[in-house]
């Protein structure tokens, strides 16, 4: 009879807490803090995590068609690594993403990025940067736009920009041949052909199934739950992998030669379709440091399915891959407004350690993705110190771009609004 009134006492007490409690309010109305019901949620959805994670092993191939939150969407290399075959979604999509950089024997930094978003009728969203000591940043003959056509159905790139697979999770190759201009001298146009062999160093991370469980269990625990948002939630989801290597690259700049050896970040996302009017921001780091280790650490926020995201993982110098557990960085306290940070620090924890990492931004350019202008990037050529160890680097901040494509932009000449938008 005592357990009896004990526990009646208990509900009764449950009760009273789940009316009289109100939940705290989103930080500018945007990013989520855990709520009265965050711990309960908490283990509700770490069960269902854990459950599809190791319950059901047929899941890992996919076959069930769910993927995400412990499930792999695609568990051969072969197929993950080669051109997806879009979905009939207007927003279909299809992504890969390069990031190399080092230091340069004056101490300056040497980086390249390229990058593809396959989208449908033959259109992509392609971008091609290189970062040189004496010369500076030289960009993509259309940026800050990335809209390029001509895409055949399964490649990554056009007009002069081509990635293609030649070795799954082993090798890509990277080719640009057309004109790039240069940010401190827009109107200063050159000729530039480049090629580059990528070469992995480390196995893939694959965010559907390696991922620091705890990490994505809190993101979703603190949001608020409804049918509408589990139906979000699925729609809105994206595999992604990437990986750590090398990009031996040679290249002419107007006659002039170029060839070097670059530690490397490649990434891969793919599904049913990408909507960046979802995204709000987000702020990614790819570092790679002078004794051996790369980093890819970020904090994501779609306020439709996880406002407060951390995400990303530590390659060793002796290749081991660790996740990362939690990420300082809070996105409302770093350039909410627009105006992305150049000299800051964050912290971030892998396996035992916490890493603390120093940023100082060396270069800085905005580039537009989607027809619409729906995403703004700000791309940052970075100096980073990671517990002390220097290294170089990627910044990247995203942000909703509202207002879409600028009327700027149709009625002015492009080298004015190219001065505009990388004005640092």
């Amino acid at each position: 009879m005592s357990c009896a009134i004990y526990f009646i006492g208990f509900v009764i007490i449950l009760v009273i807490y789940a009316v009289k409690k109100k939940d705290p309010e989103p930080i500018f109305g945007i990013y989520s803090v855990p709520g009265k019901w965050y711990y309960l949620k908490y283990c509700l959805f770490a069960c269902l995590y854990y459950f599809r994670k190791y319950g059901n092993k047929t899941r890992e191939a996919g076959l069930d068609g769910s993927a995400g939150q412990g499930v792999k969407a695609i568990s051969r290399p072969a197929e993950m690594e080669k051109a997806q075959v879009l979905s009939d979604h207007e927003k279909a999509f299809d992504a890969v993403f390069f990031i190399s950089a080092t230091k340069s024997e004056d101490d300056k930094g040497i980086y390249v990025i390229a990058g593809c978003e396959r989208r449908p009728m033959g259109m992509c969203n392609g971008l091609f940067y290189i970062g040189l000591p004496g010369k500076g940043l030289l960009c993509s003959k259309k940026l800050p736009d990335t809209v390029l056509f001509g895409a055949d159905v399964f490649s990554f790139g056009a007009e002069g920009l081509i990635i293609t697979p030649r070795e799954p999770m082993e090798r890509w190759t990277v080719a640009y041949k057309g004109e790039m201009w240069y940010q401190n001298d827009p109107e200063k146009v050159v000729q530039v052909e480049f090629s580059g062999e990528w070469t992995a160093t480390t196995d893939y991370f694959d965010y559907d199934t390696d991922l620091h469980p705890p990490t994505v269990i809190r993101s979703i625990a603190r949001e608020k739950w409804s049918r509408k948002y589990f139906q979000d939630l699925k729609n809105a989801h994206q595999s992604h992998y990437e990986q750590f290597g090398v990009l031996k690259c040679e290249f002419n700049i107007e006659g002039e030669t170029f060839e070097y050896t670059l530690p490397s970040f490649r990434d891969h996302s793919y599904g049913d379709r990408r909507d960046w009017s979802l995204m709000h921001r987000y702020a990614f780091h790819h570092i790679f440091l002078q004794n051996g280790s790369s980093m890819s650490v970020g904090v994501i926020c779609q306020p439709c399915t996880a406002s407060v995201f951390e995400a990303g993982e530590i390659a060793l110098a002796n290749g081991k891959i660790l996740p990362i557990k939690w990420v300082d960085l809070k996105l409302h306290q770093h350039g909410e407004e627009g105006t992305a940070p150049r000299d800051y620090a964050f912290s971030f924890q892998a396996g035992d350690e916490v890493y603390t990492v120093q940023v100082l931004v060396e270069y800085e350019a905005v580039h537009y993705v989607s027809k619409d202008w729906e995403a703004r990037m700000v791309e940052r050529f970075c100096k980073f110190v990671v517990n002390g160890v220097p290294g170089r680097g990627v910044s990247e901040f995203h942000y909703n771009n509202k207002e879409g494509r600028s009327e700027n932009y149709a009625k002015s000449d492009p080298t004015w609004y190219r001065k505009i938008c990388h004005e640092i």
